[in-house]
C-alpha cells in the first residue's frame, strides 16, 4: 500500500476555558507551576498563552537530565541575556543548596528586567529531586516586580510549597488542562473540521480530554476523515505519525532521539547533508511534538514522542544503530560537549574518533558525581593499546584525569603506555619536538605517582621544566582546584613524622618550579603551609603574617584554593585569640570570595572552610552537604574526600553518637594512610580516643591518644589535641608530666580562653548569620511558620535554630530577645 504523505501543517493551539482563565491570573505572581503529567499541554499553552499576550521578553530553559551542575550553567545563561551581572552572581553559587536559597532569592530580587519578563524553566521534574526541598520557596520570593518565573513540572509532589504566602505563587494543575467537549470542539472548528454530536462523544471517550490525543486524532481525521479507535498513546503515535512518514523522516527522528536538543547543525550532520528537505522541514516546524527553542537555538522532542523513538530504535539491526550512534556522537561533538560525544564513540567502538577528541579537564569536571572516571577506565580498557599510543597528547589528558578522579591502577596503565611511546618516538611517529614535550607531559605525570613526597615530585617538575623549555601551555585544561577542592595545604603535604620542618623547607625550594612550569598554579601554598604549621605549634603571630602574604600572592594569580585554605588558619588564629571582629571578617571574605571564584570547586570550599571551624564555636553553620557521608564521597576528587570526612567527624563528636564516631573513625583509617596523610590520621585517632572515652573503655582510648600523639608531637603539632583538649582532659592528665606536652597543654589554656571569649562577647559575634536573622525576626514578633516562610527553612529547624539562641544568650523568652534587639546587640 503507498505511504500516504502526513500534512504537517501546525494545528491552531487551543487552550481549554479553565485553563485560559487561570493563566489571566499569572501575571501578580513571581512564580506559577504548571503541574500536569506528560502530553498534558503545559509547554504549548504557556508559549500560545504569552504569544497571545503579546509577551515580548520570554526566556526558556528545558531541562534533559543533565546533571544539576550542568541544568544550573545553562539556566544561568539564560539569565545572562536579561541581566549578566545577575547571571554571574547565579553562577558564582555553583548550583542550588540549602545554604543559598536565600540568596539566590536576593540575587533574583536584583534582577534588572525593562518591562515585564518571563523565565520559563521546562521539564523541571528532571532535576528536583537534585535540587533543595524548598528551592521553590527561593523562586516565589524574589521580589522583581516585573519577572516572572514558570516552572513546568509533571509533580511537585515531592517538594514542600507550605508556608510559601500565597500571593508569591501560583499553582495550576492537572485539571485545568483537561479539554471538555466544549473546548474539544472549539478547537478541532479553529483547525477547520466541524464534528457531529456523535463525532465529538466519541472523540471525548477516545481522548478523555488528553491535548496529546487530541492532537493526534486531529491529524488523523484531516487524513481519514475519522478517528482513530485505541486510547494507547504509543499505537496513536504509531498509527497517526508514524506509519505515515518516509524511511528517512523515520531514521531522522530516531537519531535526534538520541540526543538530549538539537541544533540545526546538529540536525544537518544527522542527516549528512547541507540542507533540510521539504519533509524533514515539515517536521521541524510541526509544532505539537517538536519545540524550537529561541534562546537557545535548539530543537527538543515532546517526552511522549522520545519514549516512542526510542523504542522504536532497540527494533533496528545492531548496525543501523551503531550508525545512529556515530552520528549523535558526531553531533556532539560538532556543538563542543566532547564528554558525551566520548560516551556515544565508546558505545559503538569509533576509538579513533574518539581519541581525536581536543579533550580538557573542563569536558569532565561537570559529570565527576555521573562516573566519567569508569568512562575513563573504559576507554583504557576497550582501546586498541596500539591505537592508543597513537595519540599521546589524548592519552595524557585522560591519565591525569584519573589522577584526579581516583582511579590509581588506570592512571597508573595510561604512565605506562605513555612510558612505551616514549620508548619508541619514532615509530609512533613522533617528531623530536613533539616527543620533547610528551617526555615534559609525562614527567609531570609521573610527579603524581610521587604524590605527596615533595623532594620526589620536585625532581620531576624540574625534569618537565627542562624539557618543555618554559612553561607547560595547557595548564587551563588539565588543572583547576590546586588543593583539589579542599583548604589544608598541610593535609596534603605533611607525609612524614618528625619530617615536618624539612618538608616546609621543601615546599619553599620546590614549589617555585612547578608554579613556573603552570603559570602560576599553586602560587602561595608554601607560605599558606607554612603559616599552618606555625599555628599548630602555637606561633599565631608569624602564622597571621604568613597567611595574609599567601592571600596576597595567590589573588594574583588567581588561586582562589589558596586563598581559601590561608583564611581558613585565619579563622582558627582568631578562635585561638577570641578575636570576635576579626573572625567575622574573615567568614565574610570567604562568603565573598565563594561567590567570585574562578574555580569550579569554589562554592564547596567555602563550605569545608567555614564548617571545619564552626564546629568548634557551635554556630550551627556545618553545611548540609557535610552531614552526608555519601554526598562527600561523591562531590569531591577522590582526594579531598578524606578531609569532607574529617569535617564530618567534626561535626558529630558534640553529637555524643560514639559508636558511629568510633566506627566511622576507624573505616576512614586505611585510605588517609595509603595516601600518607598525616593530619586526619592525627585526627582519626584523636576521634576514635574520644569515642573509647565516653564508653568508659579507657585502656583503648589511651592506647588512640598514644598513637595519635606519637604521630604529631614529633612535629610539635597541638592544635587538634587543643581543640579537644575539654574531651581529651582526663587522657591528657595521665601524660601531664611529660616533657613533650608542655607545648600542648600551654596552648590549650589560650584555646580554652579564645573559644569562651569568642562565645561570651557580644551576641552579634555568637551567634550565626541564620541564627541572628531569625533572633532578628522572633524579635520582631514573628513566629515560628511565618520566620521559616521568610528563610526557606522548615519549622523544625527554625525551632532547633530558637533553642541554639537562648542556650548561647542564656535568655529564655522572645520579649529578651525584642530588648536585646532595641539595645543593638543582635
Amino acid at each position: 500500500m503507498a505511504r500516504v504523505q502526513i500534512q504537517f501543517d501546525k494545528p491552531y493551539v487551543y487552550i481549554p476555558t479553565t485553563l485560559q482563565n487561570r493563566l489571566e491570573t499569572i501575571h501578580s505572581y513571581p512564580l506559577t507551576i504548571l503541574q500536569a503529567a506528560s502530553g498534558f499541554g503545559k509547554t504549548t499553552a504557556i508559549s500560545k498563552y504569552l504569544f497571545q499576550a503579546e509577551a515580548h521578553q520570554v526566556y526558556w530553559y528545558t531541562c534533559m537530565g543533565e546533571p544539576i551542575r550542568k541544568a544550573w550553567n545553562g539556566i544561568c545563561k539564560m539569565f545572562s541575556h536579561i541581566d549578566k551581572n545577575v547571571a554571574r552572581q547565579l553562577e558564582a553559587l555553583a548550583y542550588p543548596t540549602q545554604d543559598n536559597l536565600v540568596d539566590i532569592a536576593e540575587i533574583l530580587g536584583g534582577c534588572s528586567v525593562d518591562g515585564e519578563t518571563w523565565v520559563i524553566i521546562d521539564n523541571f521534574q528532571y532535576i528536583q529531586n537534585s535540587l533543595p526541598e524548598r528551592m521553590l520557596h527561593a523562586l516565589a520570593r524574589h521580589s522583581s516586580q516585573w519577572l516572572h518565573i514558570v516552572v513546568i513540572t509533571q509533580s511537585i509532589d515531592n517538594m514542600d510549597i507550605g508556608g510559601i504566602s500565597s500571593d508569591k505563587i501560583y499553582v495550576i494543575e492537572n485539571s485545568a488542562f483537561f479539554f471538555q467537549k466544549i473546548d474539544t470542539n472549539a478547537y478541532f472548528q479553529a483547525n477547520g473540521i466541524t464534528l457531529s454530536c456523535d463525532e465529538l462523544d466519541r472523540l471525548h471517550m477516545l481522548s478523555e480530554g488528553w491535548v496529546a490525543a487530541l492532537n493526534l486524532q486531529l491529524i488523523h481525521y484531516r487524513q481519514e476523515r475519522d478517528f482513530e479507535a485505541t486510547d494507547s498513546m504509543d499505537d496513536l503515535i504509531q498509527s497517526v505519525i508514524w506509519n505515515r512518514l518516509e524511511l528517512e523522516e523515520q531514521l531522522f527522528l530516531i537519531a535526534v532521539s538520541s540526543l538530549d536538543r538539537f541544533t540545526t547543525e546538529q540536525a544537518y550532520i544527522i542527516l549528512q547533508k547541507d540542507v533540510f528537505s521539504g519533509s524533514i522541514a515539515r517536521l521541524l516546524n510541526s509544532g505539537s511534538f517538536i519545540r524550537y527553542e529561541r534562546v537557545s537555538g535548539a530543537y527538543t522532542l515532546h517526552s511522549l514522542l522520545k519514549k516512542f523513538l526510542r523504542q522504536e530504535m532497540t527494533k533496528l539491526p545492531a548496525e543501523e544503530i551503531s550508525r545512529i550512534q556515530k552520528l549523535a556522537a558526531d553531533a556532539y561533538a560538532a556543538v563542543g560537549d566532547r564528554y558525551h560525544a566520548l560516551r556515544n564513540y565508546l558505545e559503538v567502538a569509533e576509538f579513533q574518533t574518539l581519541l581525536s577528541l581536543p579533550l580538557k579537564a573542563s569536558d569532565f569536571a561537570l559529570y565527576l558525581e555521573d562516573g566519567s572516571a569508569k568512562v575513563l577506565e573504559e576507554v583504557l580498557n576497550k582501546c586498541d593499546r596500539a591505537l592508543l599510543m597513537q595519540y599521546p597528547q589524548t592519552l595524557s589528558m585522560i591519565t591525569f584525569e584519573l589522577f584526579r578522579a581516583g582511579s590509581y591502577t588506570a592512571f597508573g596503565r595510561g604512565c605506562a603506555l605513555i612510558a612505551d611511546i616514549l620508548s619508541q618516538p619514532e615509530q609512533c611517529g613522533l617528531s623530536a619536538n613533539e616527543t620533547r614535550t610528551l617526555s615534559g607531559q609525562m614527567a609531570l605525570l609521573q610527579s603524581f605517582m610521587a604524590f605527596n613526597d615533595i623532594e620526589k615530585m620536585s625532581v620531576l617538575h624540574r625534569k618537565a621544566w627542562e624539557l618543555l623549555g618554559g612553561s607547560f601551555s595547557n595548564r587551563s585544561d588539565w588543572n583547576d582546584s590546586w588543593t583539589f577542592g579542599q583548604t589544608s595545604v598541610l593535609y596534603m603535604f605533611w607525609s612524614k613524622s618528625g619530617a615536618l620542618d624539612n618538608e616546609l623547607a621543601c615546599m619553599e625550594e620546590c614549589l617555585p618550579y612547578y608554579i613556573r612550569l603552570t603559570q602560576g598554579h599553586g602560587t602561595g601554598a608554601d607560605c599558606a603551609m607554612q603559616a599552618e604549621a606555625l599555628l599548630m605549634r602555637g606561633n599565631d603571630t608569624a602564622a597571621e603574617a604568613l597567611c595574609y602574604k599567601a592571600i596576597y600572592l595567590a589573588d594574583e594569580q588567581e588561586q582562589d584554593s589558596i586563598c581559601f585554605a590561608a583564611e581558613t588558619v585565619l579563622l582558627r588564629i582568631a578562635l585561638l585569640r577570641g578575636d570576635t571582629e576579626t573572625y567575622e571578617n574573615v567568614r565574610q571574605s570567604i562568603l565573598k570570595r565563594a561567590k567570585t571564584c574562578v574555580e569550579p570547586m569554589g562554592r564547596r570550599m567555602a563550605d569545608l572552610a567555614l564548617s571545619f571551624v564552626s564546629v568548634l564555636v557551635d554556630d550551627g553553620a556545618v553545611s548540609e552537604w557535610l552531614t552526608d557521608l555519601d554526598k562527600i564521597a561523591t562531590v569531591l576528587y577522590e582526594v579531598a574526600v578524606p578531609f569532607g570526612v574529617l569535617v564530618y567527624l567534626r561535626w558529630l563528636v558534640p553529637q555524643n553518637q560514639n559508636a558511629k564516631l568510633l566506627g566511622i573513625a576507624q573505616g576512614a583509617l586505611p585510605a588517609v594512610v595509603q595516601h600518607h596523610f598525616l593530619l586526619p590520621q592525627v585526627y582519626f585517632h584523636l576521634f576514635s580516643a574520644i569515642a573509647h572515652s565516653r564508653q568508659r573503655q579507657m585502656q583503648e582510648a589511651q592506647a588512640a591518644l598514644d598513637r595519635a600523639l606519637a604521630i604529631a608531637l614529633p612535629d610539635g603539632i597541638y592544635l587538634p589535641f587543643v581543640e579537644y583538649g575539654e574531651q581529651l582532659e582526663p587522657l591528657l592528665a595521665a601524660r601531664s608530666q611529660s616533657p613533650d606536652m608542655t607545648g600542648v597543654l600551654s596552648l590549650y589554656k589560650r584555646h580554652k580562653t579564645g573559644v569562651e571569649k569568642l562565645k561570651k562577647s557580644v551576641a552579634i559575634g555568637r551567634l550565626s548569620p541564620r541564627e541572628r536573622e531569625v533572633a532578628r525576626l522572633a524579635a520582631d514578633g514573628l513566629t515560628n511558620r511565618a520566620i521559616a516562610a521568610r528563610l526557606l527553612i522548615s519549622q523544625e529547624t527554625v525551632k532547633a535554630v530558637m533553642k541554639n539562641i537562648f542556650q548561647k544568650l542564656s535568655i529564655g523568652s522572645r520579649v529578651q530577645l525584642k530588648t536585646l534587639k532595641h539595645a543593638g546587640k543582635i
